[in-house]
């Protein structure tokens, strides 16, 4: 086996409440390195078109990669992969903290879970043993209790617990898994809603062990000269200091930060101004061996908590038509003791408030709750709603889409999403090639697969063989920029970097990613071959959908987007920019389905006669 890997994993049947360990298969690793990327294969190889999301046979995937858990920078990731209530089709959500890490440690790379358990269960794996216990006393307890319940009954403070609160346990669509107290989240796709559906509350996790990497000397090295580079550069340091958040004020200049549900309407830079997490911040807090510590602090309640990220600021903030920091910060804590997607909610609600405001639903739809933009009363009360599922709650708990076609009336326009899953908080009409990859991304409206702001503005130093870029407002090119930053962002993803190690520095280029990774594992590869794996992994997620019904249709933008102007004028113009990525991508541009000859070309033969039967 390589290094990097811990050689093992773990099978969970919860609806016979057996498990069993497995050796890691080494021609899936060589395939598709870990993460998405492995988890992605045998997601496809055994979860069949008819299964639905919440069936017991879907599987529910916990996946880390070969960097996590060494002592690699900025690397402490793990992913969660199933079929997403949110799309039907290829779900995963990641998150940081120190649960990734700690799988490792507890003796498996990637934990595989179906069936569905008898009562409510807690599963537990401590160096390499496990166990299923009643977790009957923490069912309906939000994800922050939950996990100091869990931790404090199993006498063990650095346990590290992946948890769901209410809105998972009520299947809320876009529910997340939490974990670091309920501070860092796997949110996207649904992936809680799946895990409440098998009635599992949480996955603790705790062990002794280490990662076995193949030059240590070498990877400590590396791992110093990358801590030295963000003591230094300008942009790792700001980025520090202000996070992800911190550059709000930069993306709405750049036209970049939607508002009232990504209409024409401005939030204003004086509302962009009371935006400002720094009037809020308290501290700051890190991930496993990370140096940028980016996570914020904020204080609710007189009650020091995670504070939230730009997409929260964005999605809970002026795209509600919300621009008090404080309230944003609540919702936010909410959004994390409850277990939900942030993005999601926020967008839901911004649905929701256009057709409270355009009168398609009224306050006898909402039970008196003034439900207007701006009204961050009004959303704090309705995100309670939507976790419990009560009243209107239970609508908008399904998504804005399925919100939108039990609500009728026209408000299907309203909806802003991608394959049934909201767009994160970037807007393509600011970069072009963020057109085709929101519309063509497997997972639906995605922006941690392939964003490629940092590109287009030339702010990131790159080693990608990039097409010239002259400004972001051009269309030539911006098909092949948006699927070379995908397969890049496939490959880093699957090898358990976070996102944030890349765009300000830190690396210095993706060569430097490739020495940590021949550093960690022994296994060298050259950037066109690191490109070549993401390609197959990228695609492979393409397959699964592709096999569970997923046609050219949805590979669209809303409206709203491609016809109405941002304040600067800008449209995104998905029409330059789509046919030129289907061309390079190698996908049938009528039916959105990778060539049978593109898939032989990435070693996918068993998936081309799959997808192309004789």
């Amino acid at each position: 086996m390589l290094g990097g890997y811990v050689g093992r994993i773990l099978k969970v049947d919860l609806s016979r409440g057996k498990w069993k360990a497995e050796p890691l298969d080494f021609n899936l690793v060589k395939m598709y390195i870990g993460g998405y990327g492995t988890g992605g294969r045998i997601l496809y190889d055994n979860v069949a078109p008819w299964v639905g999301p919440f069936d017991p046979i879907n599987h529910l995937i916990f996946s880390t990669g070969p960097v996590t858990g060494t002592s690699a920078p900025i690397a402490g990731r793990y992913v969660v992969v199933t079929k997403s209530p949110m799309t039907g089709f290829f779900g995963d959500a990641s998150s940081g903290g120190f649960w990734g890490a700690e799988l490792k440690f507890s003796g498996y790379d990637m934990v595989v879970i179906v069936g569905r358990a008898p009562k409510p269960t807690l599963l537990i794996i401590r160096d390499g043993d496990v166990e299923l216990k009643n977790a009957e006393p923490y069912w309906g307890m939000n994800a922050r209790e939950a996990d100091q319940a869990i931790r404090s009954d199993l006498g063990d403070k650095a346990v590290k617990v992946a948890v769901i609160g209410q809105a998972g346990e009520r299947l809320v669509r876009y529910a997340a898994i939490m974990n670091e107290n309920a501070e860092r989240a796997a949110a996207r796709c649904g992936v809680g809603a799946v895990m409440g559906s098998k009635l599992l509350k949480a996955v603790a996790v705790r062990g002794h062990g280490r990662v076995s990497v193949v030059d240590p000397e070498r990877l400590n090295t590396l791992a110093k000269e990358i801590a030295e580079t963000v003591k230094t550069n300008p942009l790792c340091q700001h980025f520090s200091k202000g996070g992800t958040a911190g550059d709000l004020a930069l993306f709405y200049s750049l036209d970049d930060t939607p508002a009232y549900n990504w209409s024409e309407r401005d939030l204003g830079e004086e509302g962009v101004d009371r935006l400002d997490l720094s009037r809020v911040l308290v501290s700051t807090r890190t991930c496993y061996i990370c140096p940028y510590a980016c996570r914020r602090v904020v204080k609710v309640n007189e009650r020091e908590v995670e504070g939230p990220e730009y997409e929260a600021v964005a999605a809970l903030g002026s795209n509600c038509g919300i621009d008090d920091i404080n309230a944003v910060c609540k919702m936010n804590d909410l959004c994390n003791i409850y277990g939900l997607d942030v993005i999601s909610t926020g967008c839901t609600l911004a649905f929701a408030m256009e057709c409270y405001e355009r009168g398609i639903i009224t306050s006898e739809d909402t039970e008196g709750i003034d439900l207007k933009f701006g009204n961050a009363e009004a959303a704090i009360q309705m995100i309670h709603r939507i976790a419990k599922r009560e009243g209107f709650g239970n609508v908008l708990a399904e998504g804005a889409r399925a919100a939108s076609m039990l609500i009728g009336h026209g408000s299907e326009k309203y909806a802003i999403h991608v394959k049934g899953l909201e767009i994160a908080m970037h807007d393509p009409r600011a970069f072009q090639a963020m057109g085709p990859h929101y519309a063509c991304t497997p997972t639906g409206g995605r922006h941690t697969e392939g964003l490629t702001l940092s590109f287009e503005i030339g702010r990131a130093k790159s080693d990608l063989p990039l097409p010239p870029i002259k400004d972001r407002f051009q269309t030539e090119g911006k098909g092949l920029l948006a699927k070379i930053v995908e397969d890049w962002r496939a490959f880093q993803n699957a090898s358990g970097w976070c996102i944030f190690s890349d765009p300000f520095g830190a690396y210095g280029g993706q060569l430097k990613f490739l020495e940590v990774f021949v550093a960690v594992t022994g296994w060298r590869l050259k950037l066109s071959e690191a490109l070549f794996i993401g390609e197959r992994i990228f695609n492979l997620k393409k397959c699964f959908n592709v096999k569970h019904g997923c046609t050219a249709s949805e590979d669209r933008l809303p409206e709203r987007l491609l016809t109405e102007k941002t304040r600067s004028g800008l449209v995104c113009k998905l029409n330059e920019t789509l046919p030129e990525y289907y061309r390079v991508r190698g996908w049938d541009p009528k039916l959105s389905k990778p060539t049978k000859e593109k898939l032989i070309e990435l070693g996918l033969h068993d998936i081309a006669n799959d997808l192309w039967p004789q």
